[in-house]
């Protein structure tokens, strides 16, 4: 599926699916530590939704280029909110880590070579 997408398109579906997994295992590791199942709630809830761009990405589906960049533009916020944060450091370093990177993957999302595989104006 992705033998014939760009680099661009490439590297974004994998800090999608990338991200996703990192924020659930880091809301494991919290749950462990505070015995509070709440950590883990809303990282699955984001990962579910990374799954679901990175899958419309893999599928080649027209919107999904901006369906995804739109989801990863929102996480990436959301993560630059857990770094302006109070918390451990541990959390925050990486929150700011999986910040940069999703909004890395919306830069590479609206590069010329992903917006021509998904049919985009020429």
């Amino acid at each position: 599926m992705l033998r014939d997408a760009p680099t661009e398109v490439r590297l974004a579906t994998l800090i999608g699916a990338a991200g996703g997994l990192l924020f659930v295992l880091e809301g494991l590791i919290r749950w462990q530590s505070d015995g509070d199942s709440a950590w883990i709630r809303f990282p699955v809830i984001i990962l579910v939704l990374e799954l679901l761009a990175v899958g419309g990405l893999l599928a080649r589906f027209r919107p999904a280029r901006l369906t995804a960049a739109f989801i990863y533009g929102l996480v990436g916020l959301i993560h630059l909110l857990a770094v302006l944060n109070q918390g451990p450091v541990w959390v925050r370093l990486l929150s700011g880590v999986l910040s940069a990177g999703h909004i890395f993957a919306v830069v590479l999302l609206n590069t010329r070579p992903a917006r021509l595989h998904f049919g985009g104006a020429r």
